[in-house]
């Protein structure tokens, strides 16, 4: 006569994992360590960025008075003139703590040593090209060691020289017709103007946060259901679970309900973390989340006792879990766009069900997407959940027996 599945010696199991978690004082407090400190580190390092605003010319930026150098190579009035401009422009911005060295490389020493993140040179003969009615060059230096903020550097800088050169070209046209033409229609006859999809997303970790919560909720339950079942091979007690009048497909579904309880808590501890931190919005529905985060999570539950079923000990299944999920992590879209990869890279990265949870949170979280829109993600994480446990009971009822 077939077994069948006793859902209250499921509930029973699931209950003893769960309790084991919180007597487990050490293991509970890594637990909860762990979405603070990955909130903490990549939370700060993207940090959001004012909105700016040109009609009061109000120059948003994430990264406020960065420490750059002006080298003034030239002191004719049109250059003195123009540092003014540019230092009083930074500093009502709070864009640069703007300090002055008397040669490029006192500066450039200084940007070695990591007191600089940038330098300003104004060369030899700018005020008499000026003067001559040609154009004149600013030269800059920033530091490449961190692309990010010198990127940041070398844009900002670029923008206040181009609100001085658009100030100085006004005058000249003015001066040119006497005010009859206005400047901005010559200057700029056409502009470019952009309408977000989402209004208020202002912070890079709106667009993270959905994708770490997928990360740890499919990790956490790979890595969780493999350690739980190895560790109770090596101790015996999985032989007291095997013995007793149990259907081994009781003993699975308990380890994926407390895996899932404890996926679930992790995934929202980082939601909640997202938006009192760093002010993440949620736009979608909360029990659309829920069903995303419980199917990551089971489709993961199966591959995590396939390895626990082919590993001959803790350390190997451990090991095997590493293996996977960190590749797993760089190329699943959730630290990097998946589309800047190259298209091997992007089919091993579709392959695995972490990028549709992701994708699937994404929707949800930043557009509002209703269960329908996610769909074709809904129906992989499905059909993964269903390949990988219809491998995983069989493998796992052999291994038990050897």
């Amino acid at each position: 006569m077939a077994e069948t599945i006793t859902w209250e010696l499921a509930l029973g199991i699931a209950r003893r994992d769960l309790l084991d978690l919180w007597r487990s004082k050490m293991l509970l407090f890594f637990f909860i360590l762990f979405p603070i400190l990955l909130m903490s580190m990549f939370g700060y390092i993207y940090p959001p960025v004012p909105k700016s605003n040109p009609n009061t010319g109000n120059m948003g930026t994430a990264f406020p008075n960065l420490p750059v150098s002006l080298v003034k190579m030239d002191d004719g009035q049109a250059a003195n003139s123009i540092a003014a401009q540019f230092i009083q422009i930074s500093q009502q911005q709070s864009l640069f703590s703007i300090s002055e060295s008397s040669s490029y490389q006192a500066a450039r020493v200084q940007l070695v040593e990591g007191n600089l993140k940038g330098i300003i040179i104004i060369p030899q003969g700018f005020s008499d090209s000026l003067a001559a009615g040609q154009p004149a060059t600013v030269q800059v230096t920033v530091d490449e060691t961190n692309p990010t903020t010198a990127s940041v550097v070398q844009s900002e800088i670029s923008a206040v020289f181009n609100i001085i050169g658009s100030s100085m070209s006004a005058q000249n046209i003015n001066n040119m017709d006497g005010g009859r033409v206005n400047p901005t229609f010559i200057m700029q006859p056409i502009s470019v103007t952009n309408i977000p999809l989402i209004s208020g997303v202002s912070s890079s970790f709106q667009f993270l946060a959905p994708g770490f919560m997928a990360l740890t909720v499919i990790t956490g339950s790979l890595q969780g259901v493999a350690t739980a079942i190895s560790r109770e091979k090596e101790q015996g007690t999985m032989d007291g679970l095997l013995v007793a009048p149990i259907p081994h497909q009781s003993i699975i579904l308990g380890k994926v309900a407390a895996q899932t309880v404890r996926g679930l808590i992790q995934g929202f501890l980082i939601l909640g973390l997202s938006m009192v931190l760093f002010g993440v919005q949620i736009y979608g529905s909360p029990v659309i989340m829920l069903i995303v985060m419980v199917l990551g999570t089971a489709s993961f539950v199966g591959v995590g006792i396939i390895m626990t079923a082919v590993a001959p000990d803790q350390e190997t299944a451990q090991m095997m879990t590493v293996l996977l999920q960190f590749p797993m992590m760089f190329v699943s879209g959730i630290l990097f766009p998946i589309d800047q990869m190259p298209a091997w890279l992007q089919l091993i990265g579709k392959a695995m069900p972490l990028y549709y949870a992701a994708d699937a949170l994404r929707k949800v979280i930043i557009l509002n997407a209703s269960l329908a829109a996610i769909m074709p993600d809904v129906f992989i994480l499905i059909v993964y959940t269903f390949l990988t446990m219809t491998i995983a009971i069989p493998l796992f009822d052999k291994a038990m027996k050897r």
